[in-house]
Parts: structure tokens; C-alpha cells; sequence
């Protein structure tokens, strides 16, 4: 079980990540160059953990989720461990912010903190309802409404193509694939996605440290320095005020 320092956390801009290194980049990772893991993330330094903007007030909830014993379980059997051993119980605060109607499916913006801590704590930027069927109602795709307004066309090509191709038999991690590859030639076509081997990548000169600081982002004010570990799911029952991180306009960014 991992035990993460507040100090090896860094705060970074995830949307600049996907367009320029790793469309698969999520909220919260680590250092990691096995080749037996999906989409290892080598280009974090050693012994820090990267933080999405994003995600930026539900830090302490994702240190804990990451500090949570899992073995080796992968895949659905760790989803449903991860939501026995954190998930709030009811009622569910509201957490559609608004809803859409696209390509005749249901386009739903949701509030993913809420959506972590009482439906599923591996629910990251989007998903369907083939791919998390026991909470997305059928013909609905879900995105976190606090995506940067540029990348939701780019989040949704993915998870459109990657729900069409499921619902013609191929499996979820071969339809990633494509919803990836999508995802990136989207981005792109906008002029707004580059990548290493890219012919006009303008980064090919930069070392890695020098890399490495382009995504680096300050943290807000008022975070806490140093915060103890606890019981999350005592935390809430308590109704304990937590200190309080400005939203960094996540709602506002154009």
C-alpha cells in the first residue's frame, strides 16, 4: 500500500499533457515503466505523483484511494473493490450539471467528484453506458463538466466511437484503442493535439526535466501544506468541514 507525501504531489495541466504526450493521462498517477502495465506513465519523475488541475480539491480523497490495499486485482473485479471500500452512501447530491442530445444519445455533463465519491472512484474525465452499464442508463455518455470547454469535443469523439464499436462486438480495451487514436487525430485536426514523432512537434528539443516543467502548475491558495490521514467515509458522517480550495474557474476556463 502506498503511503504518498503531500510533498510529492505535483498540480499539472492534464489538458496540456493530452495534447502534447498522453491523451490517456487522467487525474492522478505516478512513475511507472512496467512494460506488463497499460499506458505506463515514464515520463513522471520518480517518486512524484501528478495531479490533474482538474481534480485539484479532491486531493486528500485520491491520495486515499490510491493508499487503499487493492493486490492484483484490475480491471472491473478492482473497480468494484475500490466502490465496496469508499463510496458514500445515499442520497447522492445532484451532480448533472446540464444535458445535451448528440447523434441521437443522451450527452450528459456530471459533476465527477461527486460521481467519484458516491458511484465509482475510477471514473475519470468520460464514460458510457457499455462500458459502466450499472450506473449510466442505457444510450447516455457522461463527461465531466469540469473539462477544459476545448477538449469536450475531443473526450466525446473517443467515447462515441468507442461505444459504437462495442455495441458491434468488440471488446472494451480494443474499442479504447480506437477511441484513442480518434481522440488524438481530433485534436489534431483543431490544431490543438501534437505528439512526440509528430512531424511539427515543437518540443523534440526539449530534455525531459525541461518537459517535465512545462506542465508543472502552482497550486491555489489556501490549500493546507500538510493534512493527517483518515477514515474518508468517518469524515463525511461527521459532516467535519474540510478547508476550503477555490475551484480554480474549472467551470469558467475557456
Amino acid at each position: 500500500m502506498p503511503h504518498i507525501h503531500l510533498s510529492s504531489i505535483k498540480l499539472v495541466d492534464g489538458f496540456k499533457i493530452r495534447n502534447t504526450l498522453d491523451p490517456d493521462f487522467g487525474i492522478f498517477h505516478t512513475h511507472s515503466c512496467r512494460s506488463g502495465r497499460y499506458s505506463p506513465k515514464f515520463y513522471i519523475p520518480q517518486g512524484e505523483w501528478w495531479l490533474d488541475v482538474l481534480a485539484e480539491k479532491e486531493r486528500d480523497f485520491l491520495i486515499h484511494v490510491e493508499s487503499i490495499e487493492t493486490g492484483n486485482l484490475s480491471g472491473h473485479h478492482l473497480r468494484a473493490y475500490l466502490k465496496k471500500q469508499i463510496i458514500l452512501p445515499g442520497p447522492i447530491p445532484k451532480f448533472v450539471i446540464r444535458k445535451e442530445q448528440s447523434r441521437n444519445l443522451r450527452l450528459m455533463f456530471v459533476d465527477g467528484a461527486i460521481v467519484r465519491k458516491y458511484i465509482d472512484p475510477e471514473f475519470i474525465l468520460g464514460g458510457h453506458d457499455l462500458i459502466y452499464p450499472t450506473y449510466i442508463p442505457k444510450g447516455e455518455i457522461w463527461l465531466e463538466a469540469g473539462i477544459n470547454k476545448k477538449e469536450v469535443p475531443f473526450i466525446f469523439e473517443h467515447e462515441f466511437l468507442e461505444r459504437t464499436l462495442m455495441s458491434k462486438g468488440k471488446s472494451y480495451d480494443v474499442a479504447h484503442e480506437y477511441g484513442t487514436c480518434i481522440e488524438k487525430e481530433t485534436r489534431r485536426a483543431k490544431n490543438v493535439g501534437c505528439y512526440p514523432g509528430d512531424e511539427n512537434y515543437k518540443w523534440r528539443h526539449l530534455t525531459n526535466e525541461e518537459m517535465v516543467e512545462k506542465y508543472y502548475l502552482p497550486w491555489s491558495e489556501n490549500v493546507p501544506e500538510s493534512m493527517p490521514f483518515f477514515d474518508w467515509k468517518s469524515l463525511f458522517a461527521s459532516n467535519v468541514s474540510l478547508p476550503r480550495v477555490h475551484d480554480h474557474g474549472f467551470w469558467d476556463r475557456n
